[in-house]
């Protein structure tokens, strides 16, 4: 009686308990949302951003090595195409993470030094304008902080006929080193390609032959091409004919006029594929108990995937190459974008759980970040027992590490200025961005600009009485001097003067001659050495206006060299002719002449001095 009293009451609580058990084992994903109900979520979370906010998307899922989701969402091309599973995306700069896995398969062979100075992998005097005398490293590579400028030419090219060999592109334009290495984080194209050309020396074959017979073809990643104008795989260039970049114009989606270009620096981000295709390397990323066939032993996989670079205070921020994630549980990936496409892939390595997102619009973030997001949660901040900053303390006027600032470009580069304004103690609006400090001088993303969307976290740091640098997972902000803020809105003032003078001078020089002619006065040297200055002034910035318009498509740099000569010629011609004015100043005698004499002395010797010390003759 007794044991049947037992049993009668074990299985009560069987009965009981089964309910919340089987509950515990239900698969999901890390924020929780079941499995079951995946495709569902995804729908409904696609359907309120697709002929909104995102031209089309392709979206792939993996858990324990298996495909959970593979759906697409949209328009190839806007109101013509449907997106299909097959549809091939741009993945933009995700295509580092394949190099920095070549790097870590030909370290685990002994041919690279993570450590070594990476001259010693690159043929003699490869690079020339490195400034520090401590070594640039791969590991500086990895962490974008080996200290140069941002390259904005030679970068991008409109034909496939004109793209240069690796090698070739990048001893196009060698930006300047512009920070010691190791010290600030400037995402960089040129380091990331510089490294990719270190495999080609160390393995001996170009690099999109590496990654084929080390990535793509373990892997069987046949709807996939790394090469810069997908010669590796011709089917993936047809196919990419099949499908636009969209970018927002006037509230609407449209294809980009622009929308394809080449990369001659092509490790930095080339690969062209499905997004299917892309979680096989995912998969290969998270082997679990099986040895990943990327790699001889897992231990180099596990090294690669472990942390390398931390923000202050022991937070993640990069696994060597690979970018830390803030989710529910510790997760890895690189986002992507190219001139009309955008992309991001996210894995939880210990979960086994892997989410890539591709779009065919530029700069997109509420499929590539927000479904992300939701799909892997909040991440949970460790405590730190310091007090908190008053956010009244942070406020000031910074500007992105990431710029160039040699050359023409960096008159445009040092004018964007990022403002950091405190709303109270704890929170702080940068660019309209709205951030809430939740640990001392760390601040989180609420929102309020969705271009930042893919910001979850900033931290601060200070030097004791004032903040010396902002940083987020890819870039640091650094403070701009009042000093330097007068300079460069100063200068853009004196541009826009000079600009507007130039229409006013013509208009009182028709004038002028017009009265002159009835009056029966001829045309005197100071007359001509005026129009003379005002009329080059004027071809100044017309030369300069094709010169913009050549660099934002993506013209060559040697193409820009006749226009950095004009600007020369001006430079050096402007100040002899003011010279000659000067000389015979005394010839004219009337006042209002000499008036607009000045003002057009005055205007040329201004825009000389720009042109000189924004450099716009480099």
């Amino acid at each position: 009686m007794k044991k049947f009293t037992l049993f009668a009451i074990l299985a009560i609580l069987i009965v009981l308990v089964a309910p919340f058990a089987e509950a515990t084992d239900i698969p999901a994903v890390p924020s929780g949302i079941p499995l079951s109900e995946l495709e569902q979520f995804i729908d409904e979370f696609a359907a309120e951003r697709i002929g909104e906010k995102t031209a089309g998307a392709s979206i792939a899922i993996i858990k324990d090595g298996q495909i959970v989701f593979n759906k697409a969402y949209g328009y190839a091309i806007q109101d013509e195409t449907l997106v299909d599973t097959d549809s091939v995306f741009e993945w933009g700069s995700a295509t580092k993470l394949l190099l920095w896995t070549s790097v870590m398969q030909l370290a685990e062979q002994g041919k690279i030094d993570l450590n070594k100075d990476i001259r010693e992998y690159l043929p003699e005097n490869f690079l020339k304008k490195l400034r520090y005398e401590t070594p640039v490293t791969m590991y500086n590579l990895m962490h974008h902080n080996a200290g140069w400028e941002d390259r904005n030419v030679d970068l991008f090219y409109n034909s496939p006929n004109s793209v240069p060999g690796l090698e070739e592109s990048l001893l196009a334009w060698e930006p300047a080193q512009v920070f010691p290495p190791g010290t600030v984080v400037a995402y960089s194209n040129f380091g990331t390609a510089i490294a990719g050309f270190i495999v080609e020396r160390v393995s001996g074959l170009y690099f999109y032959q590496y990654v084929w017979e080390n990535i793509f073809e373990p892997l069987e990643m046949k709807d996939t091409s790394i090469h810069p104008i997908q010669a590796d795989n011709p089917s993936i260039a047809e196919r990419r004919e099949q499908i636009k970049g969209h970018i927002p114009e006037k509230d609407k989606l449209v294809p980009a006029k622009n929308e394809r270009a080449f990369i001659g620096m092509y490790p930095a981000g080339s690969v062209i594929g499905t997004a299917l295709d892309a979680t096989k390397f995912l998969s290969a990323l998270m082997p679990g108990n099986e040895t990943s066939a990327l790699f001889i032993d897992n231990k180099t996989l596990d090294e690669m995937l472990s942390v390398s670079l931390y923000f202050r205070d022991g937070f993640p921020r990069y696994s060597h190459g690979f970018m830390e994630h803030f989710g529910a549980v510790r997760a890895l990936g690189h986002g992507g974008n190219t001139v009309a496409f955008s992309a991001l892939f996210t894995f939880a390595p210990l979960e086994r759980f892997g989410v890539v997102v591709m779009t065919n619009q530029a700069g997109e973030t509420a499929l590539c970040a927000g479904l992300t997001k939701a799909l892997f949660g909040e991440y949970v901040l460790p405590e730190r027992s310091s007090e908190f900053a008053d956010a009244n303390e942070l406020a000031g006027m910074f500007t992105m590490a990431r710029r160039q600032m040699r050359g023409f470009i960096k008159i445009f580069n040092s004018s964007a200025f990022l403002p950091v304004k405190a709303i109270d103690e704890n929170t702080l609006n940068i660019a309209g961005a709205i951030f809430i400090q939740v640990s001392p001088y760390v601040f989180k993303n609420t929102g309020g600009l969705e271009m930042l969307d893919i910001l979850d976290y900033i931290f601060f740091e200070t030097d004791g009485s004032s903040v010396s640098r902002i940083s987020a997972i890819y870039f640091d902000v650094l403070p701009v001097s009042t000093g330097n803020m007068i300079i460069s809105f100063g200068s853009m003032i004196l541009l826009v003067l000079c600009l507007l003078y130039i229409p006013a001078a013509l208009v009182i020089s028709i004038i002028g001659a017009v009265k002159n002619r009835k009056r029966g006065i001829p045309s005197n040297l100071m007359k001509k050495l005026n129009i003379a200055l005002f009329a080059s002034m004027a071809a100044v910035f017309f030369n300069n206006i094709i010169l913009a318009v050549k660099v934002m498509n993506f013209e060559t740099y040697s193409s820009l060299q006749v226009h950095f000569v004009f600007n020369i010629v001006y430079a050096v011609l402007a100040p002899i002719c003011v010279g000659f004015m000067l000389v015979n100043w005394k010839k004219e005698s009337a006042k209002a002449s000499m008036v607009f004499n000045m003002f057009t002395i005055v205007s040329s010797i201004v825009l000389a001095v720009i042109l000189i010390t924004w450099e716009f003759w480099r």
